[in-house]
């Protein structure tokens, strides 16, 4: 559900594009909801049989960086979600994994946290668990 063209991936400005993170890239392109760095591996080993673990979890990092994934907690296994950019939050299935982006948000606004309580939001972070219409 997360993967769309408004998902694009990016690296930083001076990372190198070598064939072994190409292949990361283009498996994280091929999935289509939330995945695990094993999932990834596995995946991107089927384009470039000599890519090492080390090579998936720098580019995970890479890209984390961006914002252009980030980590998410499903049934206690680190799974990875393609992101646009733009505030947004995660409705994760649990039955099937699937992982859908919504713009809803019921957190305060940040003026609002600042004149009730004095603090100064930086970000916040939402995933919703439950079960998605295919599913229900």
């Amino acid at each position: 559900m997360t993967n769309s063209p408004q998902h694009a991936l990016t690296l930083p400005p001076n990372a190198r594009v070598t064939p072994q993170r190409r292949a990361v890239l283009e498996a994280i392109g091929s999935l289509r909801d939330g995945f695990t760095l094993v999932e990834l591996y596995d995946r991107a080993r089927v384009a470039e049989p000599a890519l090492g673990l080390a090579t998936v979890y720098r580019t995970i990092e890479l890209l984390r960086r961006t914002g252009s994934i980030r980590p998410l907690e499903n049934d206690g296994r680190p799974t990875y979600v393609r992101c646009h950019a733009g505030h947004h939050h995660h409705l994760v299935c649990t039955r099937c994994g699937a992982v859908e982006e919504t713009e809803l948000c019921a957190a305060p606004s940040a003026a609002e946290l600042r004149r009730k309580h004095g603090f100064r939001a930086e970000a916040h972070q939402v995933d919703i668990f439950g079960v998605c219409g295919l599913c229900a």
